[in-house]
């Protein structure tokens, strides 16, 4: 009874709408319709404005999948019903990523909220084979090209270029990503030194930071990435993030 009754009182709108739209002039609908549908497509861009991604116990299920590395053990990443991804990285090191939604989607900013509760010594993440970090969030971007596309089938960060922002290092610095020097950066936002036990926010300008690294404009989002990295040291660390959104 209810869905009958919305149904009728959205004819009646429809049909109020369009008998006020009939009795206007030429130039007085044109107006008026191209308000109305300014409207529309206003309140769809508002409604796509936040994306935040999933984050529950059940993450293969959630679109989550581990990109491991030959020779070295995963970390463990543990999704909890209150939102939170544990990532526990003991003698190891892996990604746990996710397509942004089933096509890439255009963002401004990048926001999450991320813990250390057991850290890491400060490395030199300049140098691959000793660039241990707490915790990292990389940013894969969908480059426009067939080539791209092919690569990607095979792994989500030879989709196109990538950022990635880390806890860990000696300094808040920027630099090329040690493994991938030709297509990724990194940027230290939280130093080894950083408080600890409590949670930091971040919001970083994703279309500002590619621009001054690759000197063109941003693509569109294709994959966002979690990961921990212990596998050089060989110690344990352990880390939480929560809140990834774009916007």
């Amino acid at each position: 009874m209810l869905s009958s009754r919305r149904s009728s009182k959205r004819t009646i709108e429809l049909e109020f709408t369009w008998t006020h739209i009939k009795s206007m002039n030429y130039f007085t609908r044109i107006v008026f319709l191209s308000v109305f549908l300014f409207s529309i497509g206003s309140s769809q861009s508002f409604a796509r404005e936040t994306h935040t991604l999933p984050i529950n116990p059940d993450l293969i299920g959630s679109g989550w999948k581990m990109l491991r590395f030959d020779g070295i053990p995963p970390s463990e990443f543990i999704g909890t019903k209150d939102g939170i991804l544990e990532i526990r990285s003991h003698k190891s090191s892996s990604v746990l990523y996710t397509a942004v939604a089933d096509d890439p989607i255009e963002a401004s900013t990048l926001t999450w909220s991320w813990h250390v509760v057991e850290g890491l010594p400060a490395t030199n993440l300049k140098k691959a084979g000793g660039d241990d970090r707490v915790l990292a969030i990389h940013v894969v971007f969908a480059e426009d090209g067939m080539m791209s596309r092919f690569k990607g089938m095979f792994s989500p960060f030879a989709r196109g270029r990538v950022l990635t922002y880390v806890w860990g290092g000696h300094m808040t610095d920027e630099f090329p990503h040690p493994h991938l020097p030709e297509s990724a950066w990194m940027i230290i936002r939280q130093p080894t030194d950083a408080p600890m036990n409590t949670w930091i926010d971040e919001t970083v300008d994703l279309q500002a930071d590619y621009q001054r690294v690759f000197g063109s404009k941003m693509p569109p989002v294709a994959y966002i990435g979690v990961s921990g990295d212990a596998d050089d040291l060989g110690e344990m660390c352990f880390g939480m993030v929560r809140n990834i959104a774009l916007n």
